[in-house]
């Protein structure tokens, strides 16, 4: 059986995931700076060489408040299979948030990865293993975010 095409819906709610991996509510965000955040997800599947989609972008506004938990970035991407995400395993080096984590909605993600940040750009790597149409999809993800300006 021919490995499940990930649509922009299950994009949408691996991306959900991953960014709230990404973000933690502690620790890196008093670095982050407020205003428009654009950010950009590259995603690869390992059974599916010749897939290589567009890169999917996010530009979401983060306020003085939000900063103070990055997670608000994922505002507007709420997905029910994105759902009940905890880590199981983080840890922080100077500006670099390294952690595991799984979440149990309909596309059971399990993820591993770091992501390195400042005050205006983040970049990282996430490895997943998600749960789409029933089979298991093994999925290579590079994480970018620049700060474009006020919001």
């Amino acid at each position: 059986m021919p490995a499940p095409r990930i649509g922009m819906p299950t994009r949408r709610g691996i991306l959900a995931a991953l960014l709230a991996a990404a973000f933690p509510a502690c620790g890196l965000a008093a670095d982050l700076s407020p205003g428009l955040w654009e950010i950009t997800l590259e995603t690869r599947v390992a059974d599916q060489p010749g897939f290589t989609p567009e890169p999917f972008r996010l530009k979401q506004c983060l306020t003085a408040a939000d900063a103070k938990d990055p997670s608000a970035l994922l505002g507007g991407l709420g997905n029910p299979g994105a759902s009940g995400c905890s880590y199981s395993d983080k840890s922080y080096s100077g500006n670099t948030f390294r952690f595991t984590m799984q979440c149990t909605g309909s596309f059971g993600i399990r993820s591993h990865g770091e992501v390195t940040f400042s005050a205006d750009t983040m970049n990282g790597t996430v490895s997943a293993s998600a749960n789409v149409g029933g089979e298991k999809t093994e999925l290579s993800n590079r994480i970018s975010g620049r700060r474009l300006g006020g919001c």
